[in-house]
């Protein structure tokens, strides 16, 4: 069973400072490479549009270190997302 986390987050959006909280559902990668995790953030629509046009995007977990977001997907206050390493 693939290790989960949840949480309210803060997103960063190209280095401005703190945008809005958001809630985050990520499953942790069990393969070795950039990604660390695969999931899904929830927020203001408005918010989302601004996190998939960033040219960088950062999630500041609840409970851990912040990690690069990219975009792939969602709409109506969802965003499918991918956790980077950087």
């Amino acid at each position: 069973m693939p290790d989960v986390i949840t949480g309210n987050g803060r997103i960063v959006l190209d280095g401005d400072g703190v945008v809005d909280d958001v809630f985050y559902s990520l499953t942790i990668s069990d393969e070795p490479g950039k990604v660390v995790a695969e999931g899904s953030i929830s927020g203001s629509e408005d918010l989302l549009r601004k996190v998939k046009k960033a040219q960088q995007a950062t999630l500041a977990l609840e409970d851990g270190p912040p990690l690069a977001l990219k975009c792939v997907g969602g709409r109506n206050g969802v965003r499918w997302v991918k956790a980077i390493r950087e």
